[in-house]
């Protein structure tokens, strides 16, 4: 049994919508789902086999991982779900609380690198967890991630609203990488064959989600208390490909953390 991370957010839908709507073949397949920080977790400590998780995750322990080929979360100019809100002007936030998701491992980072060297900002930053519930009732600052960003900003309660891939192009001119689809090498070894054939499950699965568009919106905006129009828009902003760009954005944001990382590729 090939055990397979998924995350809990619209973001992922397309890329496995095939396999959600039984066009693609699941038996041997146990998906687990879960927010991004946990994914990252169970693919480390090997309870999962293959997985999406955070470019960062990737970058830091490349050495335990091989990407799947041509898989990405990514972004050019604006994402919409994942988002710095603030009730100030992003400059007086020195010294002030900002909240960060415990969620998410690259936006954190992300935003920390933003704050710090482009803005000159170095304020306190504090953690919470919706499922937790440990968010202030008005936090002054705070960053959010997935469906719950896109919930947030409906609401527009903040006058200051940053979009991490939009400050990342405007920095850069690239896309932001926000997840990868790696596999645990041992895993890999130990289960080649299945491997490869979730690898090419999933480029089918995913061929039939980016032709959904309009059905994911429809099927998902009711249970994510969103308009279907926003939920077709915003996956529109997405791109599920890992290619020259996105492959470039991926060494320069493992530049400005730090870490020296090798991209492996599955063999397929």
């Amino acid at each position: 049994m090939l055990k397979v991370g998924k995350i809990e957010y619209l973001n992922t839908i397309p890329v496995y919508y095939g396999f959600l709507i039984g066009k693609v073949d699941s038996s041997g397949i146990e998906f687990q789902e879960d927010v991004p920080s946990e994914l990252n977790k169970m693919l480390r400590e090997g309870i999962l086999d293959i997985s999406v998780i955070s470019s960062y995750e990737y970058l830091k322990n490349s050495d335990k991982y091989l990407l799947l080929p041509d898989f990405s979360i990514s972004a050019k100019k604006r994402v919409i779900s994942v988002l710095f809100l603030s009730t100030v002007p992003i400059h007086q936030l020195h010294r002030k609380d900002v909240w960060l998701t415990r969620s998410s491992m690259t936006s954190k980072e992300l935003l920390k690198y933003l704050l710090r060297e482009v803005y000159g900002v170095e304020p306190n930053y504090r953690y919470y967890s919706m499922k937790e519930g440990n968010l202030p009732k008005n936090p002054t600052a705070l960053l959010t991630i997935g469906d719950d960003a896109l919930r947030t900003f409906r609401l527009k309660r903040f006058p200051f609203v940053y979009d991490l891939a939009e400050e990342w192009y405007n920095l850069y001119g690239l896309p932001f990488v926000f997840a990868l689809w790696a596999v645990r090498r041992d895993s890999y070894e130990s289960k080649k064959i299945e491997v490869e054939e979730f690898y090419r499950k999933l480029l089918l699965s995913r061929e039939i989600g980016l032709k959904s568009y309009d059905e994911i919106s429809s099927r998902y905006a009711k249970k994510l208390h969103l308009p279907e129009k926003m939920c077709s828009n915003y996956l529109k902003n997405l791109n599920f490909f890992l290619r020259d760009e996105e492959i470039r954005s991926l060494r320069k944001f493992s530049e400005i953390i730090n870490v020296k990382a090798d991209l492996n590729f599955l063999p397929v």
